[in-house]
C-alpha cells in the first residue's frame, strides 16, 4: 500500500506543459550560437495548445507573438504565430512569422523544450528561409 500512495504523489507531481518557460531562441541559422532571451507562456487543452512568446531584442525592446498549435502524445508540440508585433526599425530580425517543432521532455525535476524554428515562407525549401533552435525550462515558482 505504501508503495502505491508514492507513486501516486510521483505522477501528480509531474511537470505540465502549462505555464512559463525561459531561455534562448538562436539566430543566424541552426548551427548558430547566437542566442536571445525567450519566454513562452502556454495554455493547453484538449491537445491544443495556445500561448503567446516574448523575445528580447539587443536594443532592449520586446517582440511579442501569440502562438496556436497542438501537442501530441509522443511529446512533441507543432505551434505557429498567428499574431506578430514586431519592431521595424531592427534590422537583426525582419518581420517574418514562424512556425516551431519542439519536443517536451517531461521531467520531474527539469522539464524542458527543446526545438527548431523556422521562417513561414511559400517555398518550403527555400534555401534563403531563417532558422534556429530553441531551448527552455519550465520557470520555477518560488516557494513550491
Amino acid at each position: 500500500m505504501f508503495c502505491l500512495l508514492c507513486f501516486a504523489t510521483a505522477l501528480t507531481g509531474q511537470k505540465s506543459l502549462e505555464g512559463t518557460w525561459e531561455g534562448t531562441m538562436t539566430i543566424g541559422g541552426i548551427y548558430s550560437d547566437e542566442g536571445l532571451p525567450m519566454q513562452l507562456y502556454l495554455t493547453s487543452d484538449k491537445g491544443k495548445v495556445k500561448g503567446r512568446s516574448y523575445v528580447q531584442l539587443p536594443d532592449g525592446s520586446t517582440l511579442r507573438m501569440d502562438l496556436e498549435g497542438n501537442a501530441y502524445r509522443d511529446g512533441s508540440i507543432w505551434l505557429v504565430e498567428t499574431a506578430f508585433a514586431g519592431d521595424e526599425f531592427n534590422e537583426r530580425l525582419p518581420k517574418f512569422n514562424r512556425k516551431y517543432q519542439i519536443i517536451f521532455k517531461d521531467d520531474l525535476w527539469n522539464a524542458e523544450l527543446q526545438g527548431y524554428w523556422q521562417e513561414i515562407k511559400e517555398e518550403i525549401f527555400d534555401p534563403s528561409r531563417r532558422r534556429g533552435r530553441m531551448t527552455l525550462t519550465k520557470r520555477k515558482v518560488k516557494g513550491v
